[in-house]
């Protein structure tokens, strides 16, 4: 049988105060399918195990009805034995038994799941029909559940595990709120930022009931937590995620997400793995763009990230970074990399340049600059720490400089530490930091050769140690983009409302809207557009153009034809003179000829001569439904194929944003004397467009305005062609 089921909505499902207490600090739990198989994966025993090592004073009961004992544990038969009502219940059963299981829980009064089985949304069908029926219980329940198909969730703060994480030596107690759809890479999550301490790691699997959103949220209000640090395959309640990362922007708390699933072939891998289904990778990188979320792109890149975040004593004001270090190579490879990645090198002022030269006793042809080789110093008298140190303070006091970055290797260069110079320099940026007034970092080129000793004067001091130069100065710039986030941000007003246009001309068969129709439905709606008219004889067009005056565009209006040009559907320039001859060649462009299928006619609008074509459009995303798309317009969006997406809710400010990014920005400011658009009107001309198609809704399929005309008149964009197709909806 062919089951259709529609994508999955998890947003009238909320994770409650109650349900949130359960979760994080039950006071009994109930293991339903406890086993006494001791292996590596074996979940009972690493629960077990991990509970006793955190101290949970709660009650455990284990259930097998074909058990006595497991683990030298008593053991129960069913739910309903048990001497009290579990708060929260486990199940890891095979999957067929797994919903039988749910009910009785519910029906014993449970308050929360975490369901570590798996064999539902990632597994075909049937496997979606019990997850649909699983959310469909918890919802009507009001039960909280994590999972199905995940490792649970350890809460380090509380001191209790409803998982099979287990507890190892790198692992501490502290703020950073580690949450991921993957099991396994909660674990890469818990060894990248263990040394920093945990508030909780949570992993969620596929989602059905309990979804990483809802965990974001507790985390934002968890007085434990300061930095959430999340491993996301799909969304699932992604229209959240602005109102939630604005709480947490509020509260001081940034997201850090790497994202699974940002190219085709890798959301074909995440849908397999938990259920999810993902949308755009571009739009997601909007989304978190706009939403203010740290995107990064790989492990060693979050690593770092945190690394700095976790660590960092004081946010800077800026990102001008003043760097230090003892090799003349590995400075200009850094060089190099700083201007790649956009991580300013400000040049020094007089009187840094004059410091450090007294400094470091250089000579009068020898010229320091950013980056400070500080090896140079040749003829200085003392040690090598004390030469760091002292520059340190030249490089800080400068006034271009927000932040202090010495680079330096984190290895061990011979078994007597007394003697090593990297040593030495972490020390010296260690010691420093706690007397400038300026924040400082460490900096290897090369990851993976840490030695714990080497920087353990650093680790106390709190000054972050970043491994990779790629990675390294990554994490420097997000911190930057971060702060430049903050410093800017706005809540995006609601969408304009949208004029009571009259209802939607009727489309074609295709979807397709007629032109017409369109034209006039856009210009209800408050949209600015050319003058026009629809023609059906060689007389109306010959008349619709004298009205008009000037110049005009002709084109059929038919759903027969999508690229209208590529027949000669479309004619330019045609005067009134010329109106009648170009109609009778635009209804011969097809056969049968225009005129064959009712609705068909000739279109006909005035023409904007001298103008910069600009591009808006909107279709649906998987993930976050209406999307706009902007750029270039006319023949050039396809020349360019450079575009930008914006994400509801969107600013007029991420809108200026998006021009840059699509690479329109010098087109419209005038260039070659072409007119010169009016910014801030053609954000707000977007912001209207956004608010149309999102009116909408399910049965948006295309909207194109391509192109929109900027000219001296009309310096915010006039609409000069049009596309809509609609879908049936719902």
């Amino acid at each position: 049988m062919n089951v259709q089921i529609p994508p999955r909505d998890n947003s009238g499902i909320a994770l409650t105060q109650e349900g949130w207490k359960a979760l994080s600090n039950p006071a009994s739990i109930a293991l339903v399918g406890a086993s006494g198989r001791s292996s590596s994966v074996s979940f009972t025993p690493r629960f077990l195990e991990t509970n006793a090592g955190l101290g949970y004073r709660g009650d455990i009961y284990l259930i097998n009805p074909n058990r006595d004992t497991i683990l030298d544990r008593k053991c129960w038969r069913d739910l309903s034995s048990l001497p009290v009502s579990p708060e929260l219940v486990i199940i890891s059963l095979p999957d067929e038994k797994v919903l039988p299981a749910v009910h009785e829980a519910i029906a014993c009064g449970a308050r929360a799941m975490m369901i570590h089985s798996g064999g539902f949304g990632e597994r075909g069908e049937a496997g979606l029909l019990r997850e649909r029926e699983l959310q469909r219980a918890c919802g009507e329940a009001g039960v909280a559940a994590l999972g199905p198909n995940c490792l649970g969730l350890m809460n380090l703060t509380t001191g209790v595990s409803l998982s099979s994480f287990k507890l190892s030596p790198g692992l501490n107690k502290g703020s950073v709120a580690l949450i991921s759809q993957s099991g396994s890479v909660a674990g890469i999550l818990m060894h990248v930022a263990g040394r920093h301490g945990v508030s909780f790691v949570a992993s969620t699997g596929n989602e059905a009931v309990t979804t990483a959103e809802d965990l974001i949220e507790y985390a934002i209000a968890d007085p434990a937590t300061k930095l959430i640090v999340c491993f996301i395959e799909a969304l699932r309640r992604p229209h959240a995620l602005f109102a939630l990362a604005e709480r947490a922007h509020r509260a001081g708390k940034p997201i850090v997400v790497l994202k699974a699933g940002l190219t085709e072939k890798g959301g074909e891998v995440s849908r397999g793995h938990t259920g999810a289904l993902a949308g755009s990778g571009a739009i997601y990188r909007q989304a978190f763009e706009q939403a203010g979320v740290i995107l990064v792109e790989d492990f060693d890149e979050l690593a770092q990230t945190v690394e700095l975040l976790a660590t960092i004593k004081s946010a800077p004001r800026g990102c001008r970074v003043g760097m230090l270090g003892t090799s003349g190579g590995e400075l200009g490879n850094i060089t190099d990399l700083c201007e790649e990645l956009g991580v300013e090198l400000p040049p020094f002022s007089a009187d840094t340049l004059a410091g450090l030269q007294d400094w470091l006793v250089l000579p009068k042809d020898v010229r320091p600059r950013n980056p400070v080789d500080v090896g140079t110093g040749f003829n200085f008298a003392g040690s090598y720490e004390e030469r760091m140190r002292g520059a340190i303070r030249v490089v800080a006091a400068d006034p271009s400089v927000d932040l202090v970055v010495v680079m330096q290797g984190f290895h061990r260069e011979g078994e007597n530490l007394q003697f090593s110079l990297n040593r030495e320099m972490m020390n010296a940026a260690a010691r420093e930091s706690a007397s400038i007034d300026k924040p400082v970092a460490v900096l290897a080129c090369q990851s993976g050769r840490l030695d714990e000793e080497v920087v353990a004067e650093v680790r106390t001091a709190s000054v972050p140690a970043l491994e990779g130069a790629r990675e390294g100065l990554r994490a420097l710039r997000h911190l930057d983009r971060y702060r430049r986030f903050l410093s800017r941000r706005s809540i995006p007003a609601a969408a304009p409302a949208v004029p009571g246009a009259p209802d939607v001309p009727q489309p074609w068969e295709n979807g397709l809207v007629p032109q017409a129709g369109l034209f006039r439905h856009l210009e209800a709606a408050g949209l600015p557009v050319t003058r026009f008219g629809l023609a059906r004889s060689a007389d109306e067009a010959e008349k619709i153009a004298r009205n008009l005056g000037g110049r005009v565009v002709m084109k059929i209006d038919t759903p027969r034809v999508v690229h209208k040009s590529d027949i000669g559907g479309v004619a330019l320039g045609v005067t009134p003179q010329t109106a009648a001859e170009r109609f009778a060649k635009l209804k011969d462009c097809i056969s049968p000829p225009l005129g064959s299928e009712p609705g068909e006619a000739v279109f006909v609008a005035e023409e904007l001569a001298g103008g910069v074509e600009f591009y808006v459009g909107a279709k649906r995303d998987a993930t976050f439904g209406t999307v706009v798309v902007l750029g270039m317009g006319g023949r050039l969006l396809e020349i360019l194929g450079q575009t930008a997406p914006l994400v509801f809710p969107f600013s007029e400010d991420d809108v200026s944003r998006a021009i840059e990014k699509s690479g329109a920005a010098k087109f419209l400011s005038g260039f070659r004397g072409a007119p010169k658009a009016d910014l801030a009107m053609l954000a707000r001309l977007v912001r209207h467009v956004g608010a149309y198609a999102l009116s909408f809704g399910e049965r948006l399929e295309v909207l194109d305005l391509n192109p929109m005309i900027i000219t001296a008149e009309h310096p915010g964009g006039c609409i000069a062609d049009a596309r809509l197709i609609l879908g049936k909806g719902e």
